[in-house]
């Protein structure tokens, strides 16, 4: 069997199309797949299961294997994968966890007792492994009893457990845990990684996460949401510079930035600009800013944004502007906007940070403004005022919000978060998969618009700027060996790096592993 590259290498052995359907399109989808006669239904369980018990036996070549069987299709994949491992010799105990065996029934023609789960302790005691088959994808509401009792008992067992297809009582759609929910160590997803299972807190009782093949056909109707993978960024989106490549051809970038006390901003969305490989970058700041940025960045052509004549002249000199970190909330920044926007024409703009929060109750304004491709990067408070609406009611739907304010504005719009969304009116939602507390510190957002303009200003549509710029940044955060203590200042030096591994020749897919995610948990400063 094939190993697993490093957990810090996994998004490098991710395959390029990876769907993220919700629990509703999944089952949609076997529906399709198995009414047109392209697959049986009960090949599908026999193709999970297997999957599952590979896995198994390469997490736990040892001990016996005791699977948590409900009534429905998860618990046949747990049948089979139990099956499939007492074949290769292991020792295997079957629960019953429903009101009735799975159909169809996987455990015909062989010697392996349906066991009652009154004493699940006895059952359990001495396992290697616990595979998760109790409850499936159309989980609504919290577990009712007894299958939340059984539950609660896995997970204070102290036994790795396995999930199959997610973990029992998360809702596979939004991500939620309404009751009791189990925490496993892995998970095997089937076809595609379900929607909620990226999301929180779904995603912290996945464990490793994988998804794996196992016979759909390519959808008819594509789910309304894809993973952002490393094989899409590098073979779809970013491009290797020609040879005699100059720096009009890498792309000018205007960045409008930094209030007094706020250079800093400027400073982080610069350096990570000219790390990204922009041409060249101008910094509209204040001017009392200009020794900060020019001795930070050196690189850098620093305009005062109080001579109207440079800005006009440097918004129609670029390729790209990005606008917004740590620009203040002065009512003389609403001017400068003015004057940006007025000058850029038709060409890409990203907005973020102030640059989102001075349109605050203007935001019809906003929609006439952005005529031509726009790249808008709010974070969920940033999102609320934008859209007017309670931050409650942003966090509750993310993926909701995103596509709303995509409609609202026909722009481009990349919500942050734990994952980060990005939505264009018409096209499917793009997810990121690489999560790490890392991310979330000062400055973070400072480095993603600088390398997000930096990709605009060398031609990449705001759609594919703002997701090569979160696998880019995610990458080169995700190669720090702990988060704690990480610095937005940290990025910038490691993209370049980070750029190399994207066209470094891809790891292979570890059999049928169409995407494998690291566990997400709470990391405590030891």
């Amino acid at each position: 069997m094939n190993v697993l590259p490093t957990r810090q290498e996994w998004w490098r052995a991710a395959a390029r199309q990876v769907w993220l359907p919700t629990a509703e399109e999944m089952a949609a989808l076997d529906r399709a797949a198995t009414g047109s006669g392209s697959i049986p239904e009960r090949a599908l369980i026999e193709n999970a299961g297997r999957e599952v018990a590979r896995i198994i036996q390469h997490r736990w070549p040892e001990g016996r294997v005791v699977a948590l069987a409900g009534s429905g299709h998860n618990g046949a994949d747990a049948l089979v994968a139990l099956r499939t491992l007492h074949a290769w010799g292991r020792d295997v105990t079957a629960v019953r966890c429903g009101s009735q065996a799975p159909e169809p029934d996987v455990l015909r023609g062989w010697r392996i007792e349906l066991v009652d789960p009154e004493k699940l302790s006895e059952h359990t005691t001495g396992a290697a492994v616990l595979l998760d088959g109790i409850l499936g994808t159309g989980l609504a509401a919290a577990p009712r009893e007894p299958q939340a009792s059984i539950i609660e008992s896995a997970n204070t067992s102290g036994i790795p457990i396995a999930a199959v297809d997610g973990p029992s009582g998360a809702n596979f759609s939004t991500g939620a845990v309404p009751g009791a929910c189990i925490r496993a160590t892995l998970t095997v997803s089937f076809g595609w990684p379900k929607l909620g299972l990226l999301r929180f807190p779904a995603r912290t009782r996945c464990g490793d996460l994988f998804a794996v093949e196992i016979g759909f056909p390519p959808p008819v109707e594509n789910p309304r949401a894809r993973a952002i993978t490393a094989a899409w960024v590098a073979e779809d989106m970013l491009r290797s510079r020609a040879a005699d490549a100059h720096k009009g051809s890498a792309g000018y970038l205007t960045l409008v930035a930094g209030q007094p006390g706020m250079a800093g901003a400027a400073v982080l969305a610069a350096r990570t600009a000219v790390r990204g490989g922009v041409g060249i970058v101008r910094v509209v700041s204040d001017p009392q800013n200009r020794e900060i940025v020019q001795t930070a960045v050196p690189e850098a052509v620093f305009v005062p944004w109080d001579s109207p004549e440079r800005v006009a002249e440097s918004a129609a000199w670029a390729d790209a502007i990005a606008l917004g970190p740590g620009l203040g909330r002065d009512p003389t920044r609403v001017t400068l906007v003015d004057r940006i926007l007025g000058a850029r024409g038709a060409k890409p703009i990203l907005l973020d940070a102030d640059g989102l929060n001075l349109w605050e109750g203007r935001a019809d304004a906003l929609a006439v403004a952005l005529r031509g491709a726009a790249l808008l990067t709010p974070h969920p408070g940033e999102m609320a005022r934008l859209l007017g609406r309670p931050l409650s009611e942003v966090l509750a739907d993310p993926p909701a919000a995103a596509r709303d304010a995509a409609d609202r504005f026909g722009a481009t719009v990349l919500l942050k978060g734990a994952p980060s969304w990005v939505a264009h009116p018409g096209e499917p939602l793009r997810v990121t998969t690489i999560a790490t507390p890392a991310l979330a510190t000062g400055g973070m957002g400072d480095v993603l618009t600088g390398l997000a303009g930096a990709y605009l200003a060398a031609g990449l549509p705001p759609l594919d700027a703002a997701s090569a710029a979160l696998m880019v940044t995610g990458i080169s955060v995700g190669s720090a060996p702990h988060s704690i203590g990480h610095s937005a200042a940290d990025v910038p030096e490691r993209l370049v790096g980070a750029r190399a591994a994207l066209d470094e020749e891809r790891l292979p897919q570890w059999q049928s592993v169409l995407i494998a995610l690291p566990s997400v948990e709470e990391e405590v400063d030891a």
